[in-house]
């Protein structure tokens, strides 16, 4: 009777240590908020598709859809669950809106009219993107409602 107690204790530890092993991890899904690993910082991201178990499309928040990417499984560094604010934008992109500063139409502070679902709403540009790209801040409406936007939504107020 001992030896019978005794296998039934190594069989419950044996299952015990494969079902919390990595391999039973949830797994990420489309539209899961997570934080990306992004040119050495952390980032909010939203997953927009699994390719296979180690490659995962994301989108980065706050960003143009240009810096979505392809991302292995290890630069996923857990599920986004708080609203804290992310870091400054890396090098690259910092470069780019630079650069389109300085051809773009409108600049940063110009008060504008954006489309938004058939409507024009007053918005402030307080980003650029890229070339003709832009990140509104709609007046009158919370940071949740920022948007990227290109030239064909924007009018001049």
């Amino acid at each position: 009777m001992r030896f019978a107690w005794s296998s039934l204790f190594v069989s419950i530890l044996t299952l015990a240590s494969v079902f919390s092993s990595a391999g039973c991890k949830r797994r990420y899904e489309v539209g899961d908020k997570v934080l990306v690993e992004w040119e050495k910082n952390v980032y909010p991201a939203v997953i927009l598709e699994t390719n296979g178990p180690t490659k995962i499309k994301v989108h980065y928040e706050g960003y143009d859809p240009i810096w979505d990417e392809t991302v292995p499984r290890d630069r996923i560094k857990g599920f986004n669950e708080g609203n804290a604010p992310p870091p400054e934008p890396p090098p690259k992109v910092r470069a780019k809106a630079l650069q389109a500063a300085q051809t773009n139409v409108y600049k940063i502070g110009d008060k504008v009219r954006v489309e938004w679902h058939g409507t024009m709403y007053p918005a402030v540009i307080v980003g650029i993107v890229g070339q003709e790209r832009y990140r509104i801040h709609f007046e009158g409406y919370g940071n949740e409602w920022d948007d990227t936007v290109g030239l064909n939504r924007i009018q001049q107020r």
